[in-house]
């Protein structure tokens, strides 16, 4: 995630500058895409365990003021 954090921060200085243009190297561009793979490989697959998960049911029955 380091990368994606490095990204987010040399976009806010090269705004911050009001510079038009922003490049970088390839081998920060692969090293941000590895990062953003592993971030959606880890929502996926939190995803798939969160929709495995038995759903808890909403009570109809409730409490009630009894004899109040």
């Amino acid at each position: 995630m380091i990368h994606i954090n490095r990204f987010v921060d040399k976009i806010k200085f090269f705004e911050s500058n009001n510079s038009k243009d922003f490049i970088i190297s390839m081998h920060e561009a692969k090293n941000l895409h590895a990062d953003i793979t592993k971030l959606l490989l880890t929502l996926h697959e939190y995803q798939s365990i969160v929709s495995k998960q038995p759903q808890e049911e909403t009570p109809t029955d409730g409490i009630n003021g009894g004899d109040w």
